[in-house]
């Protein structure tokens, strides 16, 4: 669940219905004040989402946020992306990740997202404030991409990094894709075009029977959603900047993520399994659903270019009613991995025709995450498990790019943020 952020939605279309979210409840609305936000980092309630049809009624107008509070927004991510470049002491271009739990260090990642969190703040491999960051990191990824003598060919691996595999892969391909688009005619440029070529064929040559991924860079029999979810927005983002892709792999795992949603009583487990429809599952016999997986399951739909119909109608009362549920009874409802379901998240609504939803939900996580930032820049890597706070799971590094991420998306400041 490494892939905090994997933002491959670039279509303009849109497409919900005049109805975005379905009213269970009889209470009118969930009140917009602090008091009723759970302030821990790592959940997040709904954030006053408005439950009257006239609240919900869609604006074409609508704009992404307010003005107000923009500069302290801006500033939050500055701070943020200055403390990343301290943090990229190591000769190979890679990040820190000491701080992560042992068995949770995973520097291909973590050192991707940092690259896309200095590209968003407007640095490329050859400009910006933060292009000698932008630029190590890239080498970092193309000098640990196979080459076509490996066993593996185009696959992108730090051999001394066993946690990221191929969500790792995904990530890294995406950030490729990235810098691609910024400096496509220079000799870097080239260079990642042909690394790109290679991964993209890796994640195709990889793909199961049933149309998913798994954690290997060859296909097997297990398949996951959450490393597919990252591997479709990596291919995705490559077929944006002009990489072949082959569409009938993309085909085939649009079908599997369709699969893993809940339709129907049957395909989740007792008690409860009326409140699971329109979930998605970790995989085909799990019954299993999430906050996390089911907007990254959104997401990727959308970036497919499915914006309306019953699936993304039923995804996203799934998350409403989730959402619901975690506010009023936050312990042992905590988001295992926060990072991973507020991006999401953020893309599913962001991609919602009604930007408000989008607003109300996202306007109180930043003021809280401002708050929540140390005055060095950082964000320490915080999250919660049955009312226990857990700390450095991933590290402050992966914290920081993510938390940097979700507060850049509204600016539209990389491609793969575009509504």
């Amino acid at each position: 669940m490494l892939a905090c952020a994997a933002f491959a939605v670039t279509s303009t279309a849109r497409g919900a219905d005049g109805q975005p979210w379905r009213v269970d409840s009889p209470r009118v609305a969930v009140p917009g004040s602090a008091s009723r936000l759970d302030s821990r980092p790592g959940a997040g309630g709904p954030g006053g989402l408005a439950r009257t049809a006239q609240e919900s009624a869609l604006t074409e107008d609508s704009v992404p946020y307010p003005a107000s509070g923009a500069g302290e927004r801006l500033a939050a991510i500055e701070r943020g992306l200055r403390w990343l470049s301290t943090r990229q002491g190591s000769r190979d271009g890679s990040v820190e990740v000491g701080d992560a739990g042992k068995d949770e260090r995973a520097p291909l990642a973590v050192t991707s997202l940092a690259a896309l969190a200095w590209m968003s703040g407007g640095s490329t491999p050859t400009r910006g404030p933060y292009q000698e960051n932008v630029s190590r990191a890239i080498e970092y990824l193309l000098a640990n991409t196979h080459r076509s003598s490996d066993r593996y060919p185009g696959y992108i691996e730090d051999r001394e990094d066993s946690i990221s595999r191929t969500h790792g892969h995904g990530l890294a391909t995406l950030a490729l894709a990235q810098a691609y688009t910024m400096s496509p005619r220079s000799g870097l440029g080239k260079r990642i075009e042909a690394a790109l070529v290679s991964a993209v064929k890796r994640i195709e040559q990889s793909q199961g029977s049933e149309g998913g991924w798994y954690y290997d860079p060859f296909a097997t029999l297990q398949h996951e959603g959450s490393v597919t979810v990252s591997l479709v927005q990596a291919l995705r983002a490559a077929k944006d900047v002009g990489i072949r892709v082959d569409g009938s792999v993309v085909k085939r795992a649009v079908d599997y993520m369709k699969r893993l949603q809940v339709m129907e009583r049957s395909q989740a487990s007792a008690p409860k399994a009326s409140l699971k429809l329109g979930g998605f599952r970790y995989g085909l016999n799990d019954p299993n659903t999430s906050i996390a997986l089911t907007a990254a399951g959104l997401a990727t739909l959308q970036a497919s270019g499915i914006y309306e119909g019953p699936r993304i109608q039923e995804g996203y009362d799934y998350v409403w009613r989730e959402l619901l549920i975690r506010e009023d009874e936050p312990e042992g409802n905590e988001a295992a991995f926060p990072y991973y379901e507020r991006f999401y998240l953020s893309q599913a609504l962001w991609n919602h025709r009604d930007t408000k939803h989008y607003r109300r939900w996202a306007e109180p996580i930043m003021e809280n995450m401002i708050r929540l930032q140390e005055p060095s820049g950082e964000w320490n890597d915080v999250r919660y498990s049955q009312g226990r706070r857990v700390v450095g799971r991933y590290g402050s590094v992966y914290a920081t790019a993510c938390n940097v991420l979700f507060l850049v998306l509204p600016d539209d400041s990389l491609p793969l943020f575009h509504r």
